[in-house]
């Protein structure tokens, strides 16, 4: 009986480990199945590094300078020479200068007469000699710099060599002695090329030949920081890229003022701090100008543009020159923040240098391209002779932009569940009476922009698969909405996001897809700016609102489905809300991929964008993307108002009018008593308005991530937004389509804008009257003039 008892008692055990193991088992093989999943999707997931770019190195060859019988600048010898141009340099400086044989000018990399700097003291009379100006990091991740002068040229350690049309320098900066112990000291080898070509020079570092030693890093190069410096005695301005565009005029007095820099294509999101202490706009040009009374300079990077910042310093700063050059970053510096303690940061140095040949690129400008409307009309010639623009040929009234938001994600509760869903702020039909209503009043060419649409609504999922929302109307109704239109004489788009990847957006995984930062490897997670305490990583109360950066890994992907499905949607064009805009690297340290390395991976997916046969509109687009782009939006009217700023100009708008339509940011927040100030100014850069609608009143999204929008309902908006267009269409169809030549500054708040069709507009934004070429331009008004 015991026995038996006993059995019974094992019995149930039996089946409890059986359940066990049966469960353990399901879990291994799970496990196992996502394991698999994970590395198949993701670590093996490399489409990416068929798109990057590598270039070439010219092996030199013993140099010998070009016998000639009368030099143009003495003291050197000549390198090469064409039609236009002299390439001399002096062997025993490192020196180069060019001669225009046009002019007879001649421009340096250094000034001839640093010793006679009245300002400069010993470090920044040696800046002015030298041709780089290196930091680096040593081994204790401490940073400091060595010039090539004082660490190079004035102790004989560089070599010289010819390549094709030019020369090679190669620099050895630094202490090349041993210690006591035999160990290196610091110091690197840098070569530095000089190329003619044309009408200009071209200068480039290819930092894979960089060598460094004694355990330090480069993380930084100064590029001819001194190219065609003005002195404090000579007359004209620096143009800068400054969001529009703007000049900073030589011995402005501004000494004292932080010397203007901006990084092209806007700061790596991945090295930028996370306190935003002002809004800016970014610089989206990569190229800046130096412009004297009598001739003008175009600087241009043409590799290495996402690695380069720029930098502008005007006389009595460091010394007697006005002065603007290329900083490229090669390396980067993360904390490690231990315990969350402040004291106890770690700083951690990225391994390897980035591979970049960087190339600038010195144009010498004839005398009928001077000043800052020359610099602008030859950069957009030359991408036009290139295929990067084209002239549209577009006549007749103006586009008139507008945003639809459609599908709205809000916070919704089921058996006190919280849950995100999506409802309808503009449904497709809606949208279509809109665009109804506009052509009844007036407005020919109008260009929407739906927000919204598919995939979760405004902060949409992952768009590697296109699913439109039903209750808009579905796949049908968005397809009449573009149909309807395109007869109506205007043109849809629609948007998404990719860069950006919202929280509340599926089928991503942020552990594996996002960027991520190199010291802790922590994803890179943004949103907006926390009033209280300027943090940019917040939701202010919706998580919608903050966001992770797609990795440009993973970005293949996406595009790749995207691109797939939206060959199968009957529209006319996709509006693209980061993909022109936002860059970011990724510095997993497994897997780093660097700036110039994720503009690789973006060219190629617009250029698969480009297959699907729709047109693109791209928002506050980069350079890189107008090759891609029929339309701009939100693109700023002025630059930055930073103190050592002179003027704004209309820099970005001269280069794209004519070829790309663009309208300016959202001018429902704009405020009303400016808003004379704002159509003037919308006159003068040649830009189309630009607004955002809902069906329902704004004030339904209080309760959402896009409470922001706060004037948006279209029975409020749409009158005021046609007077707007209205004012501004009856001065710009004149010239939509015409080649903005030249703008010129003739007075305090007046302006002349001069286009290819003959077209002249002259704005006054003074409260008085004012008269230029001898005809009156009322106060806060402009005038037409050579209209046929």
């Amino acid at each position: 009986m015991k026995k038996e008892k006993a059995e019974k008692i094992k019995l149930p055990m039996s089946l409890t480990k059986r359940l066990v193991l049966t469960l353990l088992c399901i879990a291994a093989v799970a496990f196992v199945i996502y394991f698999l999943y994970y590395v198949i999707h993701y670590t093996a997931y490399k489409e990416y590094k068929k798109y990057l770019t590598s270039y070439e190195y010219e092996e030199g060859t013993e140099f010998k300078a070009v016998r000639e019988s009368k030099t143009s600048v003495e003291g050197m010898v000549l390198v090469a020479e064409n039609d236009y141009l002299k390439l001399y340099t002096d062997t025993k400086t490192a020196n180069v200068a060019v001669y225009d044989k046009r002019d007879g000018s001649i421009t340096y990399a250094c000034p001839t007469n640093a010793d006679e700097d009245t300002v400069a003291k010993t470090a920044n009379k040696n800046y002015l000699k030298s041709q780089m100006i290196v930091g680096y990091y040593n081994s204790d991740v401490k940073y400091n710099t060595l010039d090539t002068y004082s660490q190079c040229v004035k102790k004989g350690q560089f070599t010289y060599e010819s390549v094709k049309n030019g020369i090679r320098y190669n620099y050895t900066i630094g202490d090349t002695s041993t210690t006591k112990e035999g160990a290196e000291k610091i110091y690197f080898e840098i070569p530095l090329e000089y190329r003619l070509v044309e009408d200009g020079i071209e200068v480039s570092i290819p930092s894979g030949k960089i060598v460094e030693h004694g355990g330090a890093s480069v993380s930084r190069i100064q590029l001819l920081r001194y190219f065609g410096a003005a002195s404090d005695k000579e007359t004209g301005y620096t143009v800068v890229p400054n969001a529009s565009g703007s000049i900073i005029y030589f011995n402005n007095g501004k000494a004292s003022a932080d010397s203007y820099s901006q990084y092209v294509y806007d700061i790596d999101p991945l090295i930028a701090n996370y306190n935003t202490l002002e809004n800016t706009n970014a610089a989206r040009l990569p190229i800046f100008g130096i412009c004297r009374e009598d001739r003008s300079i175009l600087a241009s990077v043409e590799d290495g543009a996402s690695l380069a910042n720029i930098t502008s310093v005007v006389s009595g700063k460091f010394n007697n020159y006005n002065f603007t050059y290329p900083t490229f970053v090669l390396r980067n510096v993360d904390n490690l923040r231990m315990f969350g303690n402040a004291k106890t940061d770690v700083y951690v140095l990225e391994k390897d240098i980035y591979d970049v040949n960087l190339r600038m690129r010195y144009t010498f400008l004839a005398n009928d391209s001077t000043g800052y409307s020359g610099v602008a009309n030859y950069y957009r010639n030359r991408l036009i002779k290139e295929g990067v623009l084209t002239l549209n040929g577009e006549s007749g009234d103006i586009p008139f932009y507008y945003d639809v938001i459609a599908g709205v994600k809000e916070t919704a509760h089921f058996l006190g569940v919280s849950y995100l869903h999506v409802f309808s702020m503009t449904d497709f039909d809606e949208a279509e009476e809109m665009a109804k209503y506009f052509s009844e009043k007036g407005i020919a060419n109008q260009v929407m922009n739906i927000q919204g649409w598919f995939n979760g609504g405004y902060y949409n999922n992952m768009p590697d698969d296109i699913d439109v929302i039903n209750k808009l109307g579905g796949r049908k109704g968005l397809v009449s909405l573009d149909k309807t239109l395109s007869e109506l004489g205007g043109k849809l788009f629609a948007d998404v996001a990719v860069n950006k990847v919202s929280f509340a957006a599926t089928d991503f995984n942020y552990t594996a897809e996002s960027s991520r930062y190199y010291g802790a490897g922590y994803v890179a997670a943004f949103g907006l700016v926390d009033p209280t305490t300027l943090r940019n990583t917040t939701g202010l109360g919706y998580y919608e609102n903050r966001y992770d950066i797609l990795s440009p890994r993973y970005l293949p992907r996406y595009i790749n489905g995207f691109t797939k499905d939206l060959k199968k949607l009957d529209i006319n064009g996709v509006s693209l809300r980061d993909l022109g805009s936002t860059l970011s690297s990724d510095k997993k340290r497994t897997n780093i991929i660097d700036r110039e390395q994720a503009l690789d991976v973006t060219l190629a997916q617009f250029n698969k964008l480009t297959e699907a046969g729709k047109q693109m509109m791209v928002n506050e687009a980069n350079a890189y993307a107008f090759a891609y782009a029929s339309d701009v939006t939100n693109v700023p009217l002025n630059g930055n108002n930073y103190f050592i700023i002179d003027e704004d100009i209309p820099l970005y708008q001269m280069i794209l009018h004519g070829c790309i339509d663009y309208s300016s940011t959202l001018l429902n927040f704009e405020d009303t008593d400016n808003m004379d100030t704002v159509i003037l100014e919308l006159i003068e850069t040649g830009t189309s308005p630009h607004y955002v609608f809902t069906e329902e009143e704004s004030n339904l999204m209080k309760e959402t991530g896009l409470n922001r929008f706060y004037a948006t309902t279209f029975k409020t908006w749409s009158d005021e937004a046609l007077a707007t267009y209205s004012r501004v269409n009856e001065a710009l169809k004149y010239v939509n389509g015409a080649e903005m030549v030249e703008h010129e500054i003739l007075d305090k708040g007046v302006r002349r804008v001069t286009y290819s069709n003959g077209v002249k507009i002259y704005i006054n934004y003074n409260k008085d009257a004012v008269t230029a070429d001898g005809l009156k331009i009322d106060g806060m008004s402009y005038r037409l003039e050579g209209v046929r």
